[in-house]
């Protein structure tokens, strides 16, 4: 490459960064991603994404992956199943192609697989997204296990130094992206923001192998996902993975109308909070499922206690709609760093590749003019946040709107009209 390309660094090795990188590399511009975790693996990647075509899946074709993707989704992953709490079925669909398969994906000439975009909303695991993105990277780029301490401005320029956790600091940056999440650390340089409780919390829960393990949660979930919902409550399964090694997962949810998050003993009507909650011991678990839902039909309370592997507490948090901060040069944020909400519409990590694709056009823009300065940097910097912030207010405008509307005493039934017209929560305007 002919001109000087900038110094960037990335923060945090989440979907949104990962996709940032990937694009880059894609162009030749080289990038630096620190994350704190030891690897991949280090935790729970969470579940199945549904990747649009208008957004998540542009910018997998930015970075030359949206062949890969196609023959790494999940076949089957569309399909869906909504029920009542009384265990009326109120609409079952396979959501996919007829005409398509796994084999005639692979048999598909390269070019087209390369650049067609795939109809529906098409699944693929977190994890095997991220695979995907860190496989399309140079071995150097990620530094896995290096947590940054602090971001601190050079004097007398628009660069950024940064300070590890083993006492180290990189040659300064000119452009430093937070990618680091919903409890960034990054965001700090842009907006005293921090997220808020939403009043929804999840009880995660997990059975491994589920095929093998519990045949009757994989007959009930099927291929893709199923939804439940009453007032106040909401029971979401999916299915994450293929074959022999497919996972199931049950998002037990409450609406919990606090403006804290409460306690797990709260949840489970504990008075005595000596007692630590023990969500391994299946008791705790079959308490919550009695407290909260034990008006639901035997069946679905059946197969919630079926699922064996430890739940795990997840309390959902956001930012404000439509947060926005004033530029500042050489430091930006991505994804839930920037605009954390909750999963109600299924568009956050779509919302995260569309700032990761629209932040790598500026910076590959910058660098094919020459125009690689600190000045001409901070100019795409407020140009892409001037955008990001009109596209990422409008989305999670929604998201709250579908969170809120899942948890009403007719969700139910409004969910079947929304599904029935071929629509998502999203892509409604809510009254």
């Amino acid at each position: 490459m002919s001109t000087i390309t900038p110094r960037i660094a990335i923060i945090g090795a989440g979907p949104g960064g990962l996709m940032l990188a990937s694009i880059l590399h894609h162009n030749d511009i080289p990038c630096t991603i620190y994350e704190r975790d030891s690897s991949a693996v280090a935790r729970s990647q969470g579940g199945s994404l549904d990747i649009h075509g208008y957004s998540g899946q542009q910018a997998l074709k930015a970075a030359g992956l949206l062949g890969k993707f196609r023959a790494t989704m999940r076949i089957g992953g569309q399909a869906m199943k909504m029920m009542n709490k009384d265990g009326t079925v109120l609409f079952e669909g396979d959501g996919e192609r007829k005409e398509e398969t796994r084999e005639d994906i692979r048999d598909q000439e390269d070019e087209e697989a390369t650049s067609k975009f795939i109809k529906g909303r098409p699944e693929i695991d977190r994890s095997a997204l991220k695979d995907l993105l860190i496989s399309s990277l140079s071995a150097k780029t990620i530094h896995w296990g290096k947590k940054v301490t602090s971001v601190l401005p050079v004097p007398d320029s628009k660069q950024w130094r940064i300070e590890l956790d083993d006492g180290s600091h990189p040659a300064p940056f000119d452009l430093v992206v937070g990618a680091d999440g919903g409890w960034s650390r990054t965001r700090a340089l842009l907006t005293d923001q921090q997220p808020f409780y939403s009043g929804v919390t999840f009880l995660d829960i997990w059975v491994h192998k589920v095929d093998e393990v519990a045949p009757n949660v994989s007959a009930f979930v099927g291929l893709g996902s199923c939804f439940l919902w009453g007032k106040d409550r909401a029971l979401f399964f999916q299915r994450n993975g293929q074959g022999n090694e497919a996972d199931a997962r049950c998002y037990a949810c409450v609406k919990t109308g606090s403006k804290t998050a409460p306690s797990a003993h709260t949840l489970l009507g504990e008075q005595d909070t000596e007692v630590e909650i023990d969500w391994a011991n299946a008791r705790a678990r079959e308490k919550y499922v009695e407290r909260h839902f034990g008006d639901w039909y035997p069946e679905v309370k059946r197969i919630l206690l079926s699922m064996t592997d430890e739940p795990v507490l997840r309390h959902m948090y956001m930012l404000p709609v439509g947060l926005t901060w004033e530029s500042r040069p050489g430091v930006t944020l991505v994804g839930d760093a920037a605009h954390l909400m909750t999963p109600f519409a299924g568009v956050g990590v779509n919302v995260a590749l569309m700032d990761a694709l629209e932040l790598a056009q500026g910076i590959i823009g910058c660098v094919r003019t020459g125009s690689t300065d600190g000045e001409s940097l901070a100019v795409m910097l407020q140009q892409y946040e001037k955008g990001m912030f009109a596209r990422s207010g409008k989305e999670a405008a929604k998201t709250e709107a579908a969170m809120h509307l899942q948890f009403q005493e007719d969700s139910a039934e409004r969910m079947k009209k929304i599904i029935g017209k071929g629509l998502q929560p999203h892509e409604l305007v809510f009254e």
